[in-house]
């Protein structure tokens, strides 16, 4: 009896040691193939995101500019060449760079780009070094560039020719510059920030006010009244001053411009005479000096005796301000609102 008590033992022994060991090998044997559906799972993960960078990396952008032409480009570009003069300072302000640009004397250049290549001035690009530069996107004016379309066509090279005159222009411009960089979260924020600026000057302009402005163009050749689609009218409409050029008859070669004629401007007595200088300032003031102020009737408009005849900084007025909308505005609103923005 105690014989078979003890065999009966060991039995039981045995069978607990063999039923161990036979669970022990059979989780090894479930978590090797799991360990290895992990690593597979991880180097598909990996595999996944190199596809997914590429693809983003290499997607295809295309929009329409301004002369209805489709731009396609393969992906998010890397060298850039800015030659239209008032997209310089938005393609910066974006986080971008230009790896050439054109030559200017009065549009601010953002300390960035001072050291970029210089191509020629906005008329004359030197084609030549435009090329050798080897662009993945150019940048140019619609009013002076649709000439260089068929030689960077050839050399597969995307031209997109844009202009930007009015703010409506610079939010949709901002957008879409935004999509080309990367950046669009970076434009929307701008934006929104330029807008809510503007918003406070105009919530200073007094209700029962409306001051009256002639804005002249003055270069060494000439001299012409503004009288719509400018910088300087667009920021004078936002200020709700009254522009006596908008009813001038434009001038023949130039929609923007009327002729100029003390006589007229004598007539409408405006409160304020606002002067730009294209070109040289030197130059400028020699012509202000001759055909302006050398006419004796000059010394009879209003604002001349009241001494509201102001010149107006070029690299402020001659180019559209991008996200420096406020500040142009401020600077206006400092001169023909002087009470209300303190003018010193």
């Amino acid at each position: 009896m105690n014989n078979l008590l003890l065999t009966k033992k060991w039995t039981g022994i045995i069978i607990t040691i063999f039923t161990i060991i036979f669970i022990a090998a059979c989780q090894q044997g479930e978590e090797t193939p799991s360990t290895d559906n992990a690593a597979e799972e991880r180097q598909e993960d990996t595999s996944n995101n190199v596809t997914n960078n590429d693809t983003n990396h290499t997607e295809e952008i295309s929009f329409t500019d301004n002369m209805d032409r489709e731009v396609v480009l393969d992906g998010q570009p890397e060298r850039i060449v800015v030659i239209a003069s008032e997209f310089l300072k938005l393609i910066y302000d974006l986080d971008g760079e230009a790896v050439g640009r054109m030559t200017t004397t009065s549009v601010p250049i953002p300390e960035e780009a001072e050291d970029v290549p210089e191509l020629g001035t906005v008329s004359q690009i030197n084609t030549e070094e435009l090329l050798a530069l080897s662009p993945d996107l150019v940048i140019g004016s619609s009013s002076w560039h649709a000439d260089l379309e068929g030689i960077l066509e050839s050399s597969n090279i995307p031209l997109a020719l844009l202009s930007m005159r009015s703010f409506d222009d610079v939010k949709e411009m901002a957008t879409l510059m935004g999509e080309v960089l990367g950046k669009e979260e970076l434009a929307a924020e701008k934006l929104q920030e330029t807008e809510a600026e503007m918003k406070e000057v105009q919530d200073q302009l007094p209700s029962d006010q409306e001051p009256s402005v002639v804005i002249l163009n003055v270069s060494s050749g000439s001299v012409s009244v503004q009288r719509a689609n400018t910088t300087a009218i667009e920021i004078g409409d936002l200020l709700r001053v009254n522009n006596i050029g908008k009813n001038m008859e434009a001038s023949p070669d130039s929609q923007t411009s009327a002729p100029y004629s003390l006589e007229t401007i004598a007539e409408q007595q405006p409160d304020y005479i606002l002067i730009t200088i294209h070109g040289s300032v030197e130059a400028g003031q020699e012509k202000i000096a001759e055909e302006l102020e050398g006419n004796p009737a000059w010394n009879s408009l209003k604002a001349v005796q009241e001494g509201n005849v102001h010149i107006i900084p070029s690299a402020m007025y001659l180019s559209n301000p991008g996200f420096d909308y406020a500040d142009t505005m401020k600077h206006m609103a400092e001169i023909v609102y002087p009470d209300v923005f303190g003018n010193e």
